[in-house]
């Protein structure tokens, strides 16, 4: 609820706003995600020399970081994200919406180290939902956990100029 209004951030919702479609086989990403193809069978088709990844899987590794599973530490590829690309990239069904969906509420819970992921997704969610940004918003860098005590340091200082 934001504001009084209830928003939205079903799989459905955020599929409709993307223009992807709905996945009625519920699980299957998880499911490969949690029982994969041996590490090696996924590193002959993301590497070209270990532990170098191809252009396309460097490509979709940035998407992932950026969009799907963020991170402050893009040096390093973990076995979720490399599963994610090999999935990616071997057509494995995949339901964006759901998949953010869950990300967005696992980070309402509290259940994620990077504070609140997607929220210019959230911010378009809440402008679907009919609200408008006011004078008095702030503008989060994404860099930040979204803590009280960030919100209150910052409010100190002089007001953040936004990135070039």
């Amino acid at each position: 609820m934001v504001r009084g209004k209830n928003i939205n951030f079903s799989a459905r919702t955020i599929n409709s706003l993307f223009g992807t479609p709905s996945i009625d086989t519920l699980g299957e990403v998880q499911e490969f995600l949690e029982d994969h193809p041996p590490l090696d069978t996924i590193c002959e088709l993301i590497c070209r020399d270990n532990p170098q990844l191809t252009f396309e899987a460097d490509n979709w590794l940035r998407f992932v970081y950026a969009r799907l599973l963020p991170s402050s530490h893009t040096s390093e590829v973990t076995r979720e994200r490399a599963v994610m690309i090999y999935a990616i990239l071997t057509d494995v069904p995949f339901d964006i919406g759901l998949f953010l969906h869950r990300s967005i509420l696992k980070s309402a819970m509290g259940g994620l180290t990077i504070g609140l992921y997607h929220p210019s997704l959230i911010t378009e969610l809440c402008a679907h939902a009919g609200l408008e940004r006011q004078p008095g918003d702030e503008l989060l860098q994404p860099d930040f956990m979204i803590r009280a005590d960030h919100r209150l340091n910052r409010q100190a200082r002089a007001p953040v100029q936004p990135r070039q």
